[in-house]
């Protein structure tokens, strides 16, 4: 019966926010490939694609991350990432570097954890400036079963306008198959803080242990 509350409650919070005023639509792609270094380190490739309404391509990516977890609470991690602005920008390669910081604590079947992203990210590729993104995300631990739901939420703050310009609301599950697959399946919000209307978000990932 817990289990069923908490799934419920999931996907209660999830329904009410498409409620939100959206006019796109958007499907993600991400598989991410990971080669546990030494003890403490991590090296990742992930490449990713998205499309966009009727699975018009817009853009696509590869990241290469490096993380590092000095403490069981602490995860660390630099990453450079290339991505081609296929349906706006005709193509254009631009490329971006990102810096995170997240802290995890668990409570009793929850696992929470709260994560700073440093990024010269912009939605406008020809405005140079620096983001602030913090992120609060809750995982359940469903006993005796393999899939994870969790949800999270995400802000964006644009540090050279000193303006919060949109949020991400998540929410979804993941399921390991293995001791080397995870699967995962979310529904995201994005909705931004200006006139523009919000976008419903359906994404797959990926991850190998290689």
């Amino acid at each position: 019966m817990n289990r069923l509350i908490i799934i419920a409650l999931f996907l209660f919070v999830g329904i009410a926010s498409i409620q939100a005023k959206t006019d796109k639509f958007g499907t993600w792609l991400e598989i991410e490939l990971t080669k546990k270094l030494f003890k403490k380190f991590e090296l990742s490739f992930i490449p990713e694609v998205r499309w966009q309404d009727d699975f018009t391509v817009d853009k696509y990516q590869f990241d290469a991350k490096l993380g590092f977890e000095p403490f069981k609470f602490l995860k660390l991690a630099v990453a450079y990432r290339i991505k081609t602005d296929v349906k706006n920008k005709g193509n254009e390669t631009t490329n971006r570097f990102v810096f995170d910081a997240a802290v995890a604590e668990g409570f009793g079947r929850f696992d929470a954890s709260l994560r700073t992203r440093l990024t010269n990210y912009s939605d406008d590729e020809d405005v140079k400036t620096t983001f602030v993104r913090p992120r609060i995300k809750l995982v359940y631990d469903i006993k005796g079963n393999k899939i994870a739901p969790f949800t999270s939420y995400e802000l964006f703050r644009d540090m050279g306008m000193k303006e919060w310009q949109k949020n991400r609301f998540d929410i979804g599950f993941t399921r390991k198959i293995g001791e080397l697959h995870r699967i995962g399946i979310y529904y995201r919000l994005q909705n931004y803080f200006t006139n523009r209307n919000s976008i419903n978000i359906i994404g797959i990932d990926y991850r190998l242990k290689i």
